[in-house]
């Protein structure tokens, strides 16, 4: 029972402890503190934690002003108490990434590990796993030019430029702030909230478990008594940026670390109006620092400063005194191609959003001017920005072909990046203004009541009120009428032309999830074609009907089953006892085996949290629905093949059945993972107890169908 908590990192599972240990509400400053994390990290990785913890039957309770709380009879939250400790010990509390994170930053910071076995000791795994993380990390760090530097009997060290170091410290600082990248463009740039807040709330093994804490508070408080107004103008992302770059600064200045700078572009920096501010800046941190600081030091200042970006369009007086290549009149032209590019490759109108427009001509100016000096930006969130909002990024990537045709410059991912969090941003506000219907979905697999019924199960679970989720059969789909679906979402490639296909794997990865989440919103805004229902069923029709699948209902109920296994049984010899115990005969029972293990061919469904195996089919063999546990007579097979698993369901179909059938029958393999009533039963209940979980299940559904038949 601790596999679904297996999966939750280490500070979670403390944060878990910390609330299992509490009857009453934790703050969430307290909870942040003790995970070691920021308060919007810790939102993040609560957001649908009940979901995780149904099972155990505790659930998360969050209170404004109170804090957070865990519910749960006294025996259960003892017991979940027991589990967290369990998952905790089995993951040692430090998860391979935030190991290699911590490395990586070690690195970074002192350009040398100490000996294997500190580490190992650390994170109480084997010396052999340090060195494996490290070939991770030696990867990386080949990706900015530094190389490490092996010397039998001395610690591994990092070779490379300053600047390179420099590059490397950066990207990692930015890769590890919490920030999201379309929400970040949808909230206020200059929050009420201080800038000592956001580092303060980054935890301890984000940004300051990098940089020198004392050097980069002083900065902050410096910065914040300089009476220069053009610094205070910046966007928070901006003088973020600025804090972090002279803190790392002068933390290599300290250590006598040189760092150089192109002599070309350097006399070229110098002359820039740009250089006499950073100029000024220098001398003002000189003094606070007690240090000089050399001129390259400040030609890397004055270039940080022309790719900074201010709170408004109409910017101070030093935006104006530089030869830019493009005015506030022509940067809003510009925009507005970019704009009317993006919406014909989109199909959207979103040229009357003020936000974007502004946006994206505030941030255009600074953008060309790194473009002109060849400055290719940093951009932390581009894999998060190209995953997740793949479409908008690909769009915004053929609109801004635009400004490479005006320019003739390069144009770098990492501005394409920051350009489509604009777009993202608009079309989510867009969306939220539009009125949205619900997206009607059709889940299809070869039996309809296996992978379709716990697909479409998962689904529901992550979109709720947003579609309507019916599963269905290969075999069905002739007979499916197209305008009740919008989209037919399925595990294998199909050949049907009158409804748009979404091919998944089984499991719902999250780049599936994503597709599924772009198709919903883009259908949601779409017209719906009502279907008027036909109500000319003759009463014998009706009556049919209901007789047809009442008898098909009964006899489900009447002949199911739990049936004791030994623990030591192999699958194979499952299966085959699971035929000639349902098949009237020999005949009947071969057929069954046949049609299970073909189907197993197609792929098995194990639910490991739930320890249950699935087998399901459509089989001659049947003449009616059929439902059947077969259960160890220990806790859990042995068979390799059944690691695991206590239970397993057998579901079987005729080849031709009525429709409402195979919906009913998904009802039962949806069931395995949405009711913990039924899954209890599943495990633990005698053949009495199992039917009357059945008929809770199906009830409902068998309800409104006999309403919808006899309204006809």
């Amino acid at each position: 029972m601790t596999e679904r908590l297996a999966i939750l990192s280490p500070r979670l599972l403390r944060c878990l402890s910390l609330l299992a240990d509490n009857t009453s509400f934790v703050t969430v400053t307290t909870l942040a503190e003790t995970c070691k994390t920021s308060k919007r990290t810790l939102f993040r990785e609560l957001k649908d934690i009940n979901e995780i913890l149904r099972p155990y039957h505790v659930s998360l309770l969050s209170k404004t002003g109170y804090g957070i709380k865990l519910e749960g009879e006294d025996d259960d939250r003892l017991r979940f108490k027991s589990l967290i400790l369990q998952a905790g010990s089995r993951n040692a509390m430090v998860l391979k990434d935030e190991r290699q994170m911590y490395l990586l930053s070690e690195l970074l910071k002192k350009k040398c590990l100490q000996k294997y076995v500190v580490y190992s000791r650390r994170f109480d795994v084997s010396e052999a796993t340090i060195s494996n993380d490290l070939k991770v990390i030696e990867g990386i760090l080949e990706s900015y030019d530094l190389h490490f530097d092996r010397k039998p009997g001395m610690a591994v060290s990092v070779i490379g430029s300053e600047e390179q170091f420099r590059k490397a410290i950066t990207d990692y600082i930015h890769k590890h702030l919490d920030d999201d990248p379309v929400q970040l463009l949808n909230e206020p740039e200059n929050p009420s909230n201080p800038i000592e807040d956001f580092f303060r709330n980054q935890g301890p093994d984000s940004i300051l478990q990098l940089v020198n804490k004392e050097i980069l508070w002083k900065v902050i408080r410096v910065l914040k008594e300089n009476d220069s107004i053009w610094i205070h103008r910046l966007v928070q992302s901006s003088y973020i940026g600025l804090i972090l770059h002279i803190t790392i600064a002068i933390e290599r200045i300290a250590n006598n670390d040189e760092i150089k700078m192109n002599p070309v572009l350097f006399n070229q920096i110098k002359e820039d109006s740009y250089y006499k501010l950073a100029q000024d800046l220098a001398n003002y941190l000189e003094e606070a620092f007690s240090m000089k600081f050399p001129m390259e030091e400040i030609g890397y200042i004055t270039m940080h400063l022309k790719g900074a970006r201010l709170l408004a369009m109409e910017a101070p007086s030093l935006k104006e005194n530089d030869d830019e290549l493009i005015s506030a009149y022509e940067a809003t032209r510009l925009v507005y191609r970019l704009v009317e590019e993006y919406e014909h490759r989109s199909g959207v109108q979103i040229k009357q959003d003020e936000m974007l427009i502004g946006g994206l001509t505030t941030h255009l100016r600074p953008a060309l001017i790194r473009m002109k000096y060849n400055m290719e930006i940093r951009n932390p969130l581009l894999k998060q920005i190209q995953t997740q909002y793949a479409q908008v990024y690909q769009t915004t990537k053929q609109a801004v072909e635009t400004i490479n045709q005006a320019y003739g410059l390069p144009i770098y991912e990492g501005e394409i990046g920051f350009l489509a969090i604009h777009f993202g941003a608009a079309m989510e506000r867009l969306s939220q203004k539009q009125e949205r219907r619900t997206v009607r979905l059709a889940v299809v697999c070869a039996s309809g009541i296996g992978i379709s019924s716990l697909l479409a199960s998962k689904i529901k679970r992550i979109f709720q009120s947003e579609v309507t989720v019916h599963p269905h059969s290969q075999l069905e789909i002739q007979q499916m009428t197209p305008d009740k679906y919008d989209l037919m979402v399925t595990t294998m490639p199909l050949d049907q032309g009158w409804l748009p296909i979404l091919v998944v794997n089984p499991l719902l990865s999250e780049e599936d999830i994503e597709k599924l989440r772009t198709e919903i919103k883009r259908i949601s805004q779409s017209s719906l074609n009502i279907e008027h229902p036909s109500n000319d069923a003759s009463l014998g029709d009706v009556l049919f009907q209901m007789n047809t699948v009442t008898s098909a209902i009964h006899h489900l109920l009447e002949n199911l089953d739990v049936v004791v296994l030994d623990a030591s049984i192999v699958k194979a010899k499952v299966i085959s006892t699971i035929g000639y115990r349902i098949g009237k005969d020999k005949r009947s029972g071969k057929i069954i085996v046949n049609d299970l293990k073909a189907r197993e061919a197609m792929g098995v469904v194990h639910l490991d949290e739930e320890q249950i195996i699935l087998l399901h089919a459509k089989s001659s063999g049947v003449s009616a629905p059929t439902f059947m546990v077969f259960r160890s007579n220990a806790n859990g097979f042995r068979d390799p093949a059944m690691t695991n698993m206590k239970s397993i369901v057998v579901l079987l179909i005729p080849q031709e059945t009525h429709p409402i059938l195979s919906e009913m029958m998904s009802k039962l393999s949806a069931g395995l993972i949405e009711s913990p009533s039924f899954l209890t039963a599943i495990h633990t209940s005698d053949k009495t107890g199992l039917k009357s979980a059945v008929e809770a299940l199906l009830k409902p559904s068998v309800e409104t169908w006999l309403k919808a038949v006899v309204s006809k």
